[in-house]
């Protein structure tokens, strides 16, 4: 389906109505908010309590209520009904990649301390870690919070931020079933219920869920399926108001994921259909130097990479016993053998998360005294096939080459990119801050923020069990994040119509890793970052049905270090990414309180933009890291509206367009397609001749999509004095997505239609519903991979290349050829169509 034709529908889905407004604006009420108005939403995005048509921001908030209505489950399902959010499951429900405002990073959750821009926060508290498999129910309200908010969020948020605020207990002995059952074997039950314990003293809450999915795709090689999803969720929330004075909220709340092998494949090299080249698969072949690396696959393609739309491929993972390639001995013939590829299989999760709110009133001052504190507990064990495909490779030099060479042992070794590890997470966070009284013209705030985030690694192989490598010794390390800021707003109502707001953060920020080794540990630490962001917001609101804003803000994404792979070759560390940008917007409530209309326009400069590199480490090898070499620009526009022609019938839509490219940078990569297979000799200081074949200029940010735009139908119908009949149909369109900053391979348009439909009787809820009505199989998210069953040896060698040493020098001070492994890509697949019933009982 195209791009014009997809906005239209969901455009005229969500308009066609609206003409009916006109002639009931005229017996609205005058409270603009009327019982059939459309429901407000208080938030919390700017730390104060505030009606979300009353923040100078640009704000999307989903209530409880519409979550259950539209039946949206997870972190994709708000990123597909949220203009400005994309989300994709690259790889299951394991390294979140939140995109806000085209602002998205391909190392993002792969390289350690390389974040994506937008931070996760659960009751105030930052939150490292995945939240796909979360439990929804025990949610009060999602807020996406769009643009820099690094002056008041902090950390990691100078893109954006997603609040995620569970329920809180209430007065009176209340509860809610609900169970699920759909197609591919999923199946859901979760529950809650509320405890007054001393009414208006102490109230508790506990919440339950447990989550099962089959899997919809199978292994090629095994038969078996993949994608499988497993989790059990608990918390209990504690609630205590002594006096009116002071509110002491915790939650504790423990999480057991244990999924599948996700459903991953890998295209094929020999499939490449641009950029000719050295790097392509028709000049690999088996090594003599790696006599273990058996060659499957040959080509006489020499296209070095995929130019496109990337269509969904066939899953071949060597993840449990399979028939593989293996020789006992170097010089041996290579016969069919079953092996493993993963001595570990799988995601699995145990987290434990509790943070603690307390808020007081400091006499009759009206000043209060904030303060929350966090901490979290994860383990988790981590074993993928992250070759992506049938490739059965080992990194062992041929004995004749030196000490290092031997010959696997498949009961101990693990193949090359056998991702088979064990790791232990923890974090402490605590924010403490004092407001003055809110009513006040001018009216403050001040805090201090302190985080520690600590994450140890081992290496799992055959021989290790399911805990890896001990712990300081070969095969692990340690790396660390702490970070301590000081920041404060003041607000000024300039008149009763007109404030003025200004915040600032002041940050300090360390990363560190430590590699063990057999006999001692290195050390690796990143440029300390240290900046001051500030924002400044003016807005206007005339009437208390229109608000006009405009935001100054900068952001900071800190800097880190690559470890030993970068101090190798003089890229130890990378420094901070930082954005200075501006955002105009008008928040407008219309016929009587039953449209709201929300609009913004931004613009952002990004100056030093944290890329992949893959620099020479010698003999033809490569390292990827991650450094600073590109500057870019962003900029676009939002447009949200909801609307209630009447009580029955709710319709809301939204559109978002970003416009994110380089306005200047080097990429290596790039430098490789457009010299024929060449290695640029330094892409943070390249040449004048390679600077022309390096440059990304005018290349859209990757991961981002261009367009973006929902709608969703609701309509409820009470058939007695306790009964209701309602249906809820929603979709949306996203554009295609480059996968990477080459901007030639992308994932294709997507649109995803989805439909729920019940009736409930007093307590009592039944419903049906379908995922994605259309069957779409565009591929959710891809990344640039090796393909390694074409070998690593040089054959073909064109007359350029042909030296002594194979892929040497044509002449002195030639570049080098790249030797590396021809490049493909792998992807997800998308989840089909899927249709299921679910009942709800409250109490």
């Amino acid at each position: 389906m195209n791009r014009s034709l997809c906005v239209s529908l969901l455009a005229a889905t969500v308009l066609t109505p609206l003409p009916a407004l006109a002639q009931d604006a005229d017996e609205a009420d005058a409270n603009p908010r009327l019982a059939e108005g459309i429901p407000e939403i208080i938030v919390t995005a700017r730390k104060t309590e505030e009606s979300i048509n009353d923040a100078p921001a640009a704000i999307s908030a989903f209530s409880t209520e519409v979550l259950d209505e539209r039946g949206l489950n997870d972190i994709a399902d708000i990123g597909n009904q949220t203009p400005g959010l994309s989300f994709s499951q690259a790889f299951g429900r394991d390294t979140d990649r939140p995109v806000i405002r085209g602002l998205g990073n391909v190392l993002a959750g792969v390289q350690f301390g390389v974040e994506s821009g937008v931070a996760i926060f659960i009751d105030g508290a930052l939150f490292r870690g995945d939240i796909q498999s979360l439990n929804f129910d025990a949610l009060e309200r999602i807020e996406i919070v769009k643009g820099p908010q690094s002056a008041l969020y902090g950390r990691n948020t100078y893109s954006g931020a997603i609040n995620l605020i569970t329920k809180t207990p209430g007065d009176s002995f209340t509860g809610t079933l609900r169970a699920r059952a759909a197609e591919y074997d999923e199946y859901m039950v979760s529950g809650s219920i509320d405890i007054p314990i001393a009414p208006g003293v102490v109230a508790a809450r506990v919440d339950g869920r447990y989550y099962e999915y089959g899997g919809q795709y199978r292994n090629s090689l095994t038969g078996r399926k993949v994608g499988q999803e497993e989790s059990t969720n608990i918390g209990a929330t504690l609630y205590v108001t002594p006096g009116d004075n002071f509110r002491w909220r915790t939650r504790v709340s423990y999480e057991k994921q244990d999924d599948g092998s996700p459903a991953l494949f890998l295209t094929d090299a020999g499939d490449n259909n641009c950029k000719p080249g050295f790097r392509s698969a028709n000049y690999r072949t088996s090594s003599f130097a790696f006599p273990f690396w058996p060659v499957t696959k040959t080509s006489t393609n020499d296209n070095q990479y995929f130019c496109g739309v990337i269509k969904p491929g066939t899953v071949a993972l060597n993840n449990d016993p399979s028939q593989v390639l293996f020789r006992t001995s170097p010089f041996a013939p290579f016969v069919p053998t079953t092996l493993d590829g993963t001595a570990v299989d799988g995601y699995y999760k145990k987290r434990w998360f509790v943070s603690t709110n307390m808020s007081a009133d400091l006499g009759d001052s009206g000043w209060t005294a904030d303060g929350i504190f966090a901490y979290r507990n994860e383990v988790a064990r981590t074993g993928t096939d992250s070759d992506h495909s049938d490739a059965f490779v080992y990194f062992i030099l041929n004995p004749l080459f030196g000490p290092a060479g031997g010959v696997p042992n498949p009961a101990v070794d693990n193949p090359a990119f056998a991702n088979t590890h064990r790791s232990l997470a923890e974090d402490v966070s605590v924010e403490l801050r004092i407001s003055s009284p809110q009513e006040n013209r001018i009216r403050g705030m001040a805090g201090i923020y302190m985080y520690d985030f600590s994450i140890k690694d081992r290496d799992i192989n055959f021989s290790t069990g399911p805990n890896g490598f001990p712990y300081g010794g070969p095969g692990s390390d340690e790396e660390t994040i702490e970070n301590t800021s000081f920041f404060g707003k003041v607000e000024f109502d300039i008149s009763d119509a007109l404030t003025l707001g200004v915040e600032g953060r002041y940050l300090i920020e360390e990363k560190s890793r430590t590699e063990f080794t057999a006999t001692g540990s290195n050390v690796f630490e990143g440029e300390r970052t240290k900046d001051f962001v500030p924002r400044v917001t003016l807005d206007w609101q005339p009437t208390p049905d229109t608000l006009v804003y405009a935001i100054y803000a900068e952001g900071n994404k800190p800097g880190g270090t690559n470890g030993s792979a970068g101090a190798s070759i003089g890229r130890e560390s990378y420094e901070p990414e930082t954005l200075k940008g501006g955002e105009i917007g008008i928040k407008q409530t219309l016929a009587g309180g039953r449209v709201q209309l929300n609009v913004a326009a931004f613009y952002n400069e990004l100056s030093a933009v944290q890329l992949t590199t893959a620099l020479p480490v010698g003999g033809g090898a490569l390292t990827s890291v991650a450094t600073n070499q590109g500057d870019a620009e962003v900029k676009g526009f939002e447009v949200e509206l909801t609307a209630r022609p009447m009580p029955e019938l709710t319709l809301s839509g939204g559109v978002a367009y970003t416009d994110a490219k380089f306005t200047n940078g080097c990429d290596d990569f790039q430098y490789t397609l457009n010299s024929g297979g060449l290695l640029i000799s330094d892409a943070l200081n390249p040449t004048p001749a390679e600077a022309a074949l390096c440059s990304i200029k005018g290349n859209r940010l990757p991961l981002g999509s261009d367009w973006q735009a929902n709608g969703a139908i609701d309509w409820r119908s009470n058939i007695s004095n306790n009964s209701e009949i309602f249906a809820n149909l929603n979709g949306s369109y996203e554009g295609s997505k480059y996968v990477q900053v080459h901007n030639l391979a992308e994932t294709g348009d997507t649109f995803l239609l989805n439909g729920r439909a019940g009736v409930s009787f007093g307590n009592l809820e039944f419903a049906v519903f379908g995922r994605n009505l259309t069957d779409e199989d565009s591929i959710p998210l891809a990344t640039r991979w090796f393909d390694l069953r074409y070998g690593i040896g040089v054959a073909n060698v064109p007359p350029q290349f042909a030296t002594p040493g194979n892929g040497g020098t044509a002449a002195a001070g030639d570049p080098l050829a790249d030797r590396s492994f021809p490049r493909a890509f792998f992807g997800a697949l998308r989840k089909g169509r899927t249709f299921g019933a679910e009942v709800k009982f409250k109490f």
